[in-house]
Order: structure tokens, then C-alpha cells, then sequence
């Protein structure tokens, strides 16, 4: 499931070029149906309110532990991985869940869920 895993570090890294950059993002690989589950924040299920919780911090230094991906189906795929970053200036460790779908279009991040640790 490399071109999951590829999707996954490309958002983090188009994540840290600032709010602009990832909406840009976001707008492409975002599923019309969505749920999104972030550290201190209730779940988020309407895609306008996950666009600006996915893009409002400012995230810097990722590092990545071992990502696990695999396929539930022929259309939907997986990624889990813990992570290290600087958010909005202050140190953040999470265990990241995310849930992907193939569209006509591509591959859309459908579950998203960051487990702070």
C-alpha cells in the first residue's frame, strides 16, 4: 500500500508549508463523507469543519515511526503509524489511524484519527 503511505507523509509534509497549502490539499484527497477524530476535539463529521481543524495548526519536524498499511477491500485501505512533530510550537506524539476509499478519482481519506500518547 505504498501510494497510501506516500499520501499519508506528502499531507504531513504539505501540512507544514502553512494552512494555504494543505486546504489545497486537503480540498483533493478529503471524501465527501468523513469522520476525523483529533486529540481534545469531538468527532468531526462535516467536511468543511475537517478541512479547518485539519489545516488551522501549524505542524513542523515530522518523524515518522513504522507505518503499517494494508487493503480491508479491493477499494478501502489503511494506515497506522506513530508520529512526532512540533505543533503550533509545543512537542505532539500521536498514534495515527487513517481510512481510505478508491474513488473514479483516486484514493479519499474517509477516517482519520490522531491518539495523542
Amino acid at each position: 500500500m505504498n501510494a497510501l503511505t506516500e499520501l499519508e507523509r506528502r499531507a504531513w509534509c504539505i501540512l507544514s508549508s502553512g494552512p494555504a497549502a494543505a486546504r489545497a490539499f486537503y480540498e483533493t484527497v478529503l471524501d465527501g463523507k468523513i469522520v476525523v477524530l483529533l486529540a481534545d476535539r469531538l468527532p468531526i463529521q462535516e467536511r468543511d469543519f475537517a478541512l479547518t481543524a485539519l489545516c488551522e495548526a501549524k505542524w513542523d519536524g515530522c518523524r515518522f515511526g513504522e507505518m503499517n498499511a494494508g487493503r480491508l477491500s479491493p477499494a478501502v485501505g489503511f494506515v497506522g503509524y506513530d508520529f512526532t512533530v512540533t505543533k503550533d510550537g509545543v512537542p505532539y506524539s500521536a498514534r495515527v489511524s487513517s481510512v481510505y476509499v478508491r474513488r473514479d478519482e483516486g484514493w479519499k481519506l474517509v477516517f482519520h484519527q490522531h491518539a495523542r500518547w
